[in-house]
């Protein structure tokens, strides 16, 4: 089982994935650059049950 931990950058969320997303999703459309800043934007797709919110 997954037990892979992130957050917002400025650490007051941080959550607990309890199994690898269904899949992950990288797009380089202007749209996902325009909203982003960036070159490509990442995408992941979980089920919300499976996602623990540490604080």
């Amino acid at each position: 089982m997954a037990t892979d931990e992130g957050g917002c950058a400025c650490g007051r969320v941080r959550y607990r994935l309890r199994s690898k997303p269904m899949f992950v999703h990288c797009c380089h459309c202007r749209d996902c650059q325009r909203q982003t800043g960036s070159a490509f934007v990442l995408n992941a797709l979980i089920e919300t049950e499976r996602v623990e919110i540490l604080s």
